[in-house]
């Protein structure tokens, strides 16, 4: 599942979310969830990009 973060100022997309992951790592905001169309359509290429578990980055090259 993917999440993005609306906050203007933080704009962090999350990977590998569960339903029960609803609060931004790093703005503590609302985290919400985006479907893979759109995320290959507006946010594919956006660098805050972070699995949830980890907080690592994280590169999806098989969604490219």
């Amino acid at each position: 599942m993917i999440k993005k973060c609306p906050d203007p100022g933080c704009e962090t997309i999350y990977h590998n979310c569960t339903e029960k992951d609803k609060k931004c790592h790093y703005c503590g905001g609302y985290i919400k969830m985006i479907n893979k169309e759109t995320y290959l359509k507006k946010y594919r290429l956006y660098f805050f990009q972070y699995d949830y578990q980890t907080s690592e980055y994280f590169r999806p090259y098989e969604l490219l």
